[in-house]
């Protein structure tokens, strides 16, 4: 898709609720980004559009399966956006999990500053709205038991919700999260020296995951922000400064790490995590990058496979795929 085509579509997608036709450019989108399931998979239903969260628009997306088991919020990371989460939802549909998923604020097809954001709660806030607007049986989604799945700064944002609102979840996966970055000592001078007078620095491309054809298509991705927002590293360094390290008294929740992540300071994010969701389990992936909703397919069964199992340990039994 170009760029060009992806402004019309943010401008044209109706409000969620809203029964109007979806513009074309939206089959286009699901089938560019391999996420076009209501197409490939029997009986799957789609439902694509915006809601408002505070000063945003935020685009949301639903799939839902038959006879389903459990409803998935799945919550991206920094420069991702919806689309790239093709592998996970594929997998949780199969699974009979229905999903809900949408673009954090300055991602995707959401309205805001590419990759910027002014506060951390705007991030849990955005959870807050959409579960609200499109995860009620109200709005069509099944009453069925509820667990979230975050990938890195998608985990900071789910924490934030469970510190600012009751929890909904049955059971909560974390995936590489994000709690420091790595070198955060340097990180903190670097934007006190140059924050006051810098929006932005340039992006630089790792080699976040094992597999070679993600780190490919995501340096062509047209939704693909190109600067990383000092406003965004700010917020990250405010919501630092207040989180405290105590039991959030909401139980264990399921953390996979890989020990070749040079994206966050893994070994202390553990230890943080530990304090936060006390008797969390751990998963180890050894070798495995930052990305992990992106890795390759081998690495995504070891951790899907300990998944489903620590889901079955919650009361939530998911169908064999």
């Amino acid at each position: 898709m170009t760029p060009q085509e992806l402004d019309t579509l943010r401008r044209e997608l109706p409000p969620f609720a809203s029964d109007a036709a979806r513009p074309q450019l939206l089959a286009t989108l699901c089938a560019f980004y391999h996420i076009d399931f209501h197409v490939r998979m029997a009986g799957v239903s789609y439902r694509a559009g915006t809601i408002q969260s505070g000063e945003f628009t935020l685009a949301v997306h639903r799939w839902l399966v038959p006879d389903a088991r459990a409803n998935l919020l799945l919550v991206h990371g920094y420069f991702d956006h919806t689309g790239l989460f093709g592998k996970l939802i594929e997998w949780a549909l199969a699974a009979g999990c229905n999903v809900l998923m949408f673009d954090l604020p300055g991602h995707g097809l959401s309205s805001g500053e590419p990759a910027a954001i002014d506060d951390f709660a705007q991030y849990s806030l955005a959870i807050h709205d959409v579960l609200s607007c499109a995860g009620t049986p109200g709005s069509g989604m099944p009453d069925l038991p509820w667990w979230a799945m975050g990938q890195s700064t998608g985990c900071a944002a789910i924490t934030d919700y469970a510190r600012h609102y009751d929890w909904p979840f049955d059971a909560a996966v974390l995936l590489a999260p994000l709690v420091r970055p790595v070198a955060w000592g340097l990180v903190r001078i670097g934007h006190m020296l140059a924050g006051r007078w810098r929006r932005s620095v340039p992006r630089r491309f790792t080699a976040n995951s094992t597999d070679s054809a993600f780190l490919e298509f995501i340096r062509n991705d047209p939704l693909q922000a190109r600067h990383t927002s000092l406003r965004w590293v700010g917020a990250l360094r405010r919501w630092l400064a207040e989180l405290e390290l105590t039991d959030l008294g909401l139980g264990p929740v399921f953390m996979v790490q890989g020990d070749n992540d040079g994206t966050v300071d893994w070994r202390y994010n553990l230890k943080a995590i530990v304090q936060l969701y006390p008797g969390t389990q751990v998963f180890m992936l050894p070798g495995a990058g930052h990305q992990l909703a992106n890795e390759t397919a081998a690495y995504r069964r070891q951790y899907l496979t300990a998944v489903r199992a620590y889901l079955a340990d919650c009361g939530i039994h998911l169908d064999a795929n």
